[in-house]
């Protein structure tokens, strides 16, 4: 599979949570970075009820190689029932900046 680089969003329910996720997906080398943005509204439909919540927002980048990865570390390790996790391309970016994202999250053998 190529390495193409995408962005993988997910919300959580608190900061901590959010660093947790963040730094272990780092330390596991699936994401290169995490950007964490707190302090999100959230409207949503659950169980046929809407719902306001306030969420914190992770934004990781990484390669198409390790969604695999970043998507089972998230479901294993996030509190809700079905977290949000939804990668897009990265149709640009400046070239040493994304070398490094491959670079970081390059799967050894």
């Amino acid at each position: 599979m190529a390495a193409t680089e995408i962005l993988v969003l997910s919300t959580v329910a608190t900061k901590a949570d959010a660093e947790n996720l963040g730094r272990m997906l780092v330390e596991k080398k699936a994401v290169a970075c995490v950007n964490i943005v707190p302090d999100i509204g959230s409207i949503f439909l659950w169980k046929s009820n809407v719902l306001e919540e306030k969420e914190v927002l992770l934004i990781m980048k990484s390669t198409l190689d390790r969604y695999s990865d970043i998507e089972s570390l998230i479901k294993t390790h996030h509190s809700y029932d079905v977290p949000e996790i939804i990668a897009v391309p990265i149709m640009k970016g400046a070239h040493e900046y994304l070398s490094w994202i491959r670079e970081v999250t390059e799967k050894t053998t």
